[in-house]
């Protein structure tokens, strides 16, 4: 019978896998790949993770601890929006960014179809707290909603740019646009 993996080893395991994903599409990573990396078979990181995907979902929140943490206070003034936008969807001129950026993307693609609800349930987190922001700055409910919908989706479509065309998309230059545009009471509608 085979020894159980040291537990101790996920972190190391997570930021290994993070660094390889950095130069890796994840269409070319298996569990038995990744095992590989590792130096090892694939029992620790199907032990510890159960699958690719949770391991991929575990880099990425490893990856994004310091964003998921980050909230919005509805109260915080026009230049704390667009602070919180650059740190929140910004910032993918630092590879790791880029990196949780583009898994997210790639995950959250794919996860309606076998059920997992994650990436939905952070867009809708990202969602909720920019409505707050908005109906404390004097929007009404529904326009507060729609903004904020329109708006996480224009922080998405600029993350997506600057990981298609990084030479040619300044991301966090496009986020504080959106928040002058926001603060400034334009109407920003959702696709």
């Amino acid at each position: 019978m085979p020894r159980k993996p040291d537990p101790t080893l996920k972190p190391a395991i997570i930021e290994k896998v993070a660094r390889h994903l950095l130069d890796t599409k994840l269409e070319d990573v298996s569990v038995r790949s990744l095992g590989r990396v590792l130096g090892t078979s694939a029992y620790p990181i199907v032990y510890h993770f159960g699958s690719r995907e949770a391991l991929v979902q575990a880099v990425v929140e490893h990856l994004s601890a310091d964003v998921e943490a980050r909230t919005l206070e509805p109260c915080a003034d026009a230049d704390a929006l667009a602070d919180h936008l650059v740190a929140v969807f910004g910032g993918l001129d630092v590879r790791e960014r880029a990196l949780a950026a583009r898994l997210t993307f790639e995950l959250g693609s794919v996860e309606s179809l076998d059920g997992r609800d994650h990436e939905s349930r952070c867009h809708r987190r990202r969602v909720d707290e920019l409505a707050a922001w908005c109906r404390a700055h004097g929007r009404c409910p529904d326009e507060a909603e729609r903004t904020a919908r329109a708006l996480v989706e224009a922080a998405r479509g600029a993350q997506w740019g600057a990981l298609v065309d990084p030479e040619h998309t300044d991301v966090d230059a496009a986020l504080r646009a959106l928040a002058r545009d926001v603060t400034a009471g334009a109407r920003l509608t959702a696709a």
